[in-house]
């Protein structure tokens, strides 16, 4: 796969390194005992939005299933990962063949969301859903952070222009 086909704003390996090391190795373990294949379900929600804020906006929905979608271990992933001895070889060789191919629901881009709501779901193999945790939780987690903040100011704002510059650096690849 050509780096450019993944749409990322920058010229990354793949978005498969967009994982804790710890996912990599629960996955391991997971291949071991026999419970990667277990049916499972994820949800991601937040817990409690920050004091004074009553609402939380959805966004990321769309680079989430892109980075879904590309989320790859190419040779050149699994060389580095062979090379520091993240994993062992029965599970270098899972991931060779990694597509994820369960099911993803959630909250529609911009909807509002509160506490305890779960804005996605990822259901397929604990082994499938293990491994995008950590970029689903970043791309959403900053997504939806920024979109909040817009319509909280959009809203402090009224009729007068607005432009927001913090953001510029902030980014699950900064």
């Amino acid at each position: 796969m050509d780096v450019a086909d993944l749409g990322l704003p920058v010229d990354v390996p793949s978005t498969a390194l967009f994982t804790d090391h710890y996912e990599l190795t629960m996955l391991q373990a997971a291949l071991r005992s026999g419970t990667a294949a277990r049916r499972s379900v994820f949800e991601v929600f937040t817990r409690r939005l920050p004091d004074g804020r009553r609402y939380g906006v959805v966004a990321g929905t769309g680079r989430v299933l892109d980075a879904v979608e590309n989320f790859r271990f190419d040779a050149g992933v699994l060389r580095f990962l062979r090379e520091r001895e993240v994993v062992d070889e029965a599970t270098l060789q899972w991931l060779a063949d990694y597509r994820f191919s369960g099911d993803i629901w959630g909250y529609p881009e911009g909807e509002v969301y509160f506490p305890g709501s779960p804005i996605m779901r990822v259901e397929g193999s604990f082994a499938e859903c293990v491994l995008l945790e950590t970029v689903i939780l970043s791309i959403l987690n900053h997504d939806s952070a920024i979109a909040a903040a817009a319509s909280r100011m959009s809203s402090a704002a009224g009729d007068r222009p607005l432009i927001e510059m913090g953001a510029r650096r902030t980014h699950e690849l900064a």
